[in-house]
């Protein structure tokens, strides 16, 4: 496990089907630890995490980033939050569901991203420090640049393309990705030059 932001401790799993790595997250609070679409974890990651302290609340981007919440809810007695669209896809039902717009705990901010691989995709805004969460959205691939999922992971890919648009309207400079390579600095406008590319869609695995 590593910080890789100030206050805020990274680990991954590599995905042998996709060739990057599944990245989970875990931030301090004033309402206490938070995870974020926790990926699997070792058993030395899982000591380092009890070390930062027991996660009170797992914030899910999306339905596919279950991951490990339910371990990690029977072993901490965590609340496991998603949007309210992604529930019935979900293996066991979630603690809490949100809006798009609703504050989580964290002082984090809800943002559905419409049109995606599931209905209930959200990037979460860490509004205090300009920090974006981001599921299967975008991926961080290629290392600094960010790409879609294949276009069969989609109803329409052009519209879920310009879905990303909307994150714009926020203010954040380090986008951390559930999947890929995230990028500390310079991540609007990274995902300015993803708009701007005609051809963004991975080919998986990725080499």
């Amino acid at each position: 496990m590593k910080e890789i932001v100030s206050g805020i401790f990274t680990w991954s799993w590599l995905s042998p089907n996709h060739g990057y790595n599944f990245n989970g997250y875990a931030l301090s609070s004033a309402d206490g630890l938070i995870v974020v679409d926790p990926a699997i974890i070792d058993d030395s990651n899982l000591s380092e995490l009890r070390e930062i302290g027991n996660p009170v609340a797992i914030l899910l981007t999306n339905k596919d980033h279950e991951r490990i919440s339910y371990d990690l809810r029977h072993q901490f007695g965590s609340r496991i939050f998603i949007n309210e669209r992604d529930v019935p896809f979900l293996k066991s039902p979630p603690d809490h569901v949100f809006k798009d717009g609703e504050m989580l705990p964290g002082g984090i901010r809800a943002i559905n991203v419409s049109n995606n691989k599931s209905p209930g995709e959200s990037a979460l805004l860490y509004e205090e420090r300009g920090i974006l969460f981001i599921g299967d959205a975008i991926i961080g691939w290629p290392k600094g640049e960010f790409s879609l999922l294949p276009p069969v992971k989609y109803l329409d890919p052009k519209t879920a393309k310009e879905s990303i648009r909307n994150l714009l309207d926020y203010d954040f400079d380090t986008v951390l990705v559930g999947d890929g390579e995230s990028i500390l600095g310079g991540g609007k406008e990274a995902i300015n030059r993803f708009l701007d590319r005609d051809e963004v869609h991975l080919t998986l695995p990725v080499k």
